[in-house]
């Protein structure tokens, strides 16, 4: 007797199971099971998986699926098994019908399924156990006869579990004399959710997660629904009921499912007029080789030859049709898909068919590192457009091919190490203290498990060794850690299938009408389907707006796709190192990479995309120290000169190991491919065999085994550096277009990259900073002159209602279609005309503090105070507004409230609350001419590398750490009113600051400017308030009141502050209890800053100006 499982759930039954199926078809191995199946809750998320793992561990799979079936109004829980290849793909189209449609499938509805599916019924807890119970039999005998004319009477089995639960020992008696008179089959099954006994407290944790509450330690699962043994499994039932054990075994020989994961699944294209795909393929890239001339055009054919004959027998050529077919589309609806990405730049097909528009012939491009006939694999042609616009090339893919035939690819959110943590901290009661100090010793974006963190962390150790429930903790949580926690679509992958896809994956809905495949990337790419990445990419919707703004302001024939790869402006933008917002090319540390090697060509480009990483930057410099003559230029040997020349003897890309293998030891560059893919895994078995080959190549080519080895050490060396050559030209031709248009048109460059990050404050910031530095000017947002979004108005950029914080796309729209009606009078007539629906009060304040009315009243203070009253009369207005005589002409100006205009900080610093920078001003503004010569700007100190500099800034960010001996220190971000930088306090400057230091504070800085990963940072060893008024000690007086008991407390905290608020303002301090006076020795500077320090220790009517 050969029991089988026939209830097992994995952890693709989301949130229900701790199993992963690698671990249970291992672990079913080592207990003796011949045979095991999965049967997932209403998915087949895990089938190929699980189909795979069994096999490789020499067990029979059987395919199944847990669902409740309706019948009558009742609710059955079943098993649905396939019995052959059919009825798998049976049980997918019911998954797909329940996912897609968010049904519960009724019996009769399946009969069109039951074809190759047998069915087992569970009895226990179901209406099949109230039927016993109340002695029912013949409902049972009615109910089971409706279930075989579904899926024939020797294919429906009730089902008994192997539980020791009292309901179902009470069922299993009755049922046991029924069905042996009915003769209806029973069979055991277990209830299988964990591999072990001792992972019932994770399932458990599981479960509270899903719940959204604690574990109870009151709510047992009994630990039974862990992988029994067959011995266990027929410990209660062989001696008495053994038919119903035996019945396992002939359920699992019913079954005999087969998936061939061994084919090709590529959807043929419908060529015109009965041509073969490998013709028109043929006559495509023919028709275009004009692209050459004539004194290329024979190395031209020559390869077109070598790439066809290689596509051809690898039967792909539907492949490039389908590819070029949706690309085709994509540019004749002005979609801007990308020149390339990946190897597939390296392909002259891919060129000539325009997929790609990176020529490889004239930029050396390999073919074999894209398709290398002597490694069978399915091509991969990933393809960019512009993210808002890429689901239109989506649909029509899906649109050509059939809604059945396409779908987007599910992926997995898995539970992570922090995530997992957290949401333990909730279920098992972690207290705030001990949760706080684990997360800090858990890196960001680790990928490194739980298991490893804690073994190389003494401090986790030593925290978590002597608390149990910190044990029982990281226990569960390594064992939930990677499990499934919820579905998503893949970033990119779309399947394209001949035959509808239901024959090879179950499907659920996706996003709009498009479907998702139950199976992930990599089952569908093992049972040979299509997958096609279309990426999104921003950068790419950039360019199509920067151009169709160029095309209707400038130049209507201007287009990227041909400016010249030379453009001096260009190369000067990218030699001064000026690329925020410019592709691959914007990080501090790649900017300053181009400053020093001041490219000069697009080869530089390219160079510095791919060496710009871990690892191949640490010979960043030697290629810049090359390029300028500043070293000697060195080579492995002469005869590979020819191949390193263009990097001055670096070893940049992978394509140049395959040149050198090609070159010296006689490989094709498919055989070269082998190599370079061999020698970067690093195993000293496959480089010794490497080794030899390359070493015979060599001696065959006339070379000394010294020299081969030579150059194969040199090659092992660099195989990890090296870069897809393809993927950096083609990227970097985006970079260039963004970098010219930058230096060419910069308004619009600028205007586009705002609203690509419209709420990003830090962004919008640096860009209105950098405009101001390449003289352009950012306007307010006007009432009356903004549209929704940012805009270039006359070389000058006015920024968009919606750049606004607070103010909503709803809002902004009401104000545009009213606008439309006629230009807007003033605050009254403004509140008139929209709706407070849509324009509610605190998006007139937020208007109003943005400096969008100012055109009417730059008094922001006095339209803000004047809000409530314009909201009346404009109330009242729409009440009697059949009665215009009641108002006059004037209606739209109004009447004012005649109020002080708000301090020019506090305005300032209002509005960048709002806008998320300074715009109408800059704080600093008001010191330039007073103090020009205390201090110079960031862009000049930035100049001045370990020179003491003073510099005047707004302190934007402050980041506080810990030193190791557990002082604080803080790394800081300045500005002012046209750059930024970064800087330090060490413990020492920290500790006289702290108290007062913020962000938004406006100071005086002495330092000194260090360099600090190709950065300059300024190294603070002084800091303090900048003067914000020159009020002289005739002009005011600053008095304090307190109270006589707390005298000596409240004049020691005045003294304080007034150490980091120095100023030539008396303090006088005024005593309630005798109403005396007396003035302090020293002076306070009372900025609005240091106003609202000193209210946080007095209140309001005890602190007086005057």
């Amino acid at each position: 007797m050969a029991f089988t499982h026939f209830q097992v759930k994995s952890g693709y039954s989301l949130m229900q199971s701790t199993i992963r199926v690698e671990e249970l078809a291992k672990e079913a191995k080592a207990l003796g099971y011949k045979a095991l199946a999965l049967t997932d809750d209403s998915v087949m998320h895990g089938s190929v998986a699980f189909y795979q793992a069994c096999h490789n561990h020499g067990i029979k799979p059987i395919m199944g699926m847990q669902l409740n079936i309706i019948h009558d109004s009742l609710s059955f829980p079943s098993i649905l098994i396939a019995k052959d290849l059919n009825g798998y793909r049976n049980i997918m189209k019911i998954s797909s019908w329940m996912q897609t449609q968010n049904i519960v499938p009724d019996l009769e509805q399946l009969r069109k399924y039951q074809e190759g599916v047998l069915t087992i019924v569970k009895t226990g807890q179901t209406p099949w156990a109230d039927w016993f119970a109340n002695g029912e039999e013949e409902r049972v005998h009615t109910e089971v006869t409706e279930w075989q004319s579904v899926f024939g009477k020797e294919d429906v089995f009730l089902a008994i579990q192997d539980v020791d639960l009292h309901e179902e020992r009470q069922l299993h008696q009755p049922l046991k004399t029924w069905s042996e008179q009915e003769e209806i089959p029973v069979v055991v099954i277990g209830d299988v959710r964990y591999l072990h006994k001792e992972d019932a407290d994770s399932h458990r944790c599981l479960q509270a997660i899903e719940r959204g509450d604690r574990v109870s330690d009151q709510v047992l699962d009994h630990g039974h629904h862990y992988l029994k043994s067959p011995m266990e499994m027929e410990k209660y039932f062989k001696e008495w009921w053994p038919e119903a054990l035996q019945a396992t075994e002939k359920i699992q020989e019913k079954c005999h499912v087969e998936i061939d994961l061994d084919q090709q699944l590529l959807p043929s294209y419908p060529t015109p007029e009965g041509k073969s795909a490998d013709d028109y393929l043929r006559e495509l890239c023919w028709s275009a080789l004009d692209k050459y001339g004539e004194s290329d055009k024979g190395k031209a054919v020559e390869r077109l030859e070598h790439e066809l004959r290689v596509i051809q027998s690898m039967n792909f050529s539907d492949y490039f049709l389908i590819v070029w077919d949706f690309i085709r589309y994509a540019r004749s609806q002005g979609i801007h898909a990308g020149p390339g990405r990946g190897s597939a730049a390296g392909s002259l097909v891919a060129y000539l068919l325009d997929i790609t528009q990176v020529d490889p012939i004239k930029y050396h491009l390999l073919f074999e590192r894209f398709l290398n006939p002597e490694r069978v694999n399915m091509p991969d042609i990933d393809i960019d457009f512009p993210d808002h616009r890429r689901d239109e090339v989506i649909q029509y893919v899906a649109q050509k091919y059939g809604r059945h035939h396409v779908a987007q690819i599910c992926t997995f959110g898995t539970f992570g190490a922090r995530s997992v943590l957290r949401d333990l901290f909730k279920a098992l009661g972690i207290n705030d203290h001990d949760a706080s100090f684990i997360l800090k010793q858990i890196p960001k974006n680790s990928n490194d498990s739980l298991v490893r963190i804690v073994r190389e962390s003494d401090t986790l150790k030593e925290y978590v060794q002597n608390d149990e429930k910190l044990k029982r903790l990281f226990k569960v949580a390594a064992k939930l850690e990677g499990l499934p926690r919820h579905v998503s679509t893949h970033a990119a992958g779309v399947i394209i299938s001949e035959k509808p896809l239901i024959h090879y994956t179950a499907l659920m809905s996706g996003q709009g009408e498009a479907y998702l495949t139950q199976l992930a990337m990599n089952e569908l790419e093992q049972i040979g389907l299509l997958k096609v990445d279309f990426l999104g990419l921003r950068n790419l919707s950039l360019l199509e707006r920067m151009e169709q703004k160029i095309q209707k302001y400038e130049s209507s024939q201007f287009t990227t796709e041909s400016l010249p790869l030379n453009d001096p402006d260009t190369f000067r933008l990218l030699q001064e190192g000026r690329t925020n917002g410019v592709f691959q090319l914007e990080s501090q540390g790649m900017k300053h990479v181009l400053r020093r090697l001041k490219p000069s060509h697009f080869e530089d480009i390219v160079a510095v995309n791919a060496l710009y990483r871990p690892g191949p930057m640490e010979y960043i410099q030697t290629y810049v120290n090359r390029k300028h003559g500043r070293e000697e230029v060195e080579y492995p040997h002469p005869e590979v000169r020819p191949i390193l020349e263009s990097t001055f003897g670096v070893l940049v890309y992978q394509e140049q190991i395959m040149q050198v293998a090609q070159k010296v030891a006689g490989y094709s560059l498919g055989q070269a491919d082998l190599l370079r893919r061999a020698v970067s895994k690093k195993q000293e078995d496959v480089l010794q065999e490497q080794r030899q080959e390359f070493i015979q190549g060599c001696l065959s080519k006339g070379y000394n085994e010294n020299v081969a080895n030579l150059l194969f050490d040199w090659i092992v060396k660099f195989s990890n550096y090296g870069f897809n050559r393809s993927h950096a030209v083609a990227y970097s031709v985006i970079s260039y277009k963004l970098a010219y248009i930058k230096a060419h048109f910069p308004t619009y460059f600028l205007s586009e990259l705002m609203n690509a990050n419209l709420g990003d404050k830090e962004k919008i910031s640096m860009y209105i900073r950098e405009a101001r530095d390449m003289d352009i000017r950012v306007l307010p947002p006007g009432i009356n002159r903004s549209s929704l979004v940012t805009r270039d108005e006359k070389k000058s950029i006015r920024l968009g209602l919606i750049a606004i914080k607070g103010v909503g796309y709803q809002a902004a729209q009401e104000i545009l279609k009213e606008r439309a009606e006629g230009a807007y009078r003033g605050l009254n007539d403004f509140c008139l005309r929209v709706t407070s629906k849509a324009v509610s009060r605190s998006v007139i304040e937020t208007l109003i503090i943005a400096g969008a009315f100012d055109e009417f009243d730059t008094n922001r203070a006095r339209l803000l105070a004047s809000v409530d009253q314009a909201l009346e009369q404009g109330e009242l207005f729409k009440e009697f507004q059949d009665q215009p005589e009641l108002f006059t002409d004037h209606f739209g100006m109004g009447e004012f409230h005649d109020i002080e205009p708000f301090p020019e900080l506090k305005k300032l610093s209002m509005e960048k609350d709002v806008l998320g920078t300074y715009l109408s001003d800059h704080p600093l503004e008001a010191f330039r001419d007073k103090k020009e010569k205390d201090y110079e700007t960031i862009q000049a100190i930035t100049k001045k590398k370990n020179k003491k500099v003073q510099t005047a800034a707004v302190i934007e960010s402050i980041k506080e750490i810990r030193t190791k001996r557990g002082e604080s220190m803080a790394f800081v971000t300045i500005s002012d009113e046209r750059a930024e930088m970064d800087g330090v306090l060490f413990p020492d400057t920290y500790r006289d600051v702290r108290p007062w230091l913020e962000e938004q504070c406006l100071v005086l800085i002495r330092g000194k400017v260090e360099e600090r990963r190709g950065s300059p940072q300024l190294i603070i060893n002084g800091i303090e308030h900048l003067q914000e008024t020159e009020v002289s000690a005739s002009d005011q007086r600053l008095f304090i009141k307190v109270e006589t008991e707390h005298e000596k407390e409240s004049v020691e905290h005045v003294r304080k502050l007034t150490q980091y608020f120095p100023g030539n303002t008396p303090v006088v301090i005024f005593r309630a209890e005798d109403r005396s006076t007396y003035q302090l020795d020293y002076g306070v500077n009372t900025s609005e800053e240091f106003m609202r320090k000193i209210h946080q220790f007095f209140d309001e009517d005890s602190v007086v100006l005057r």
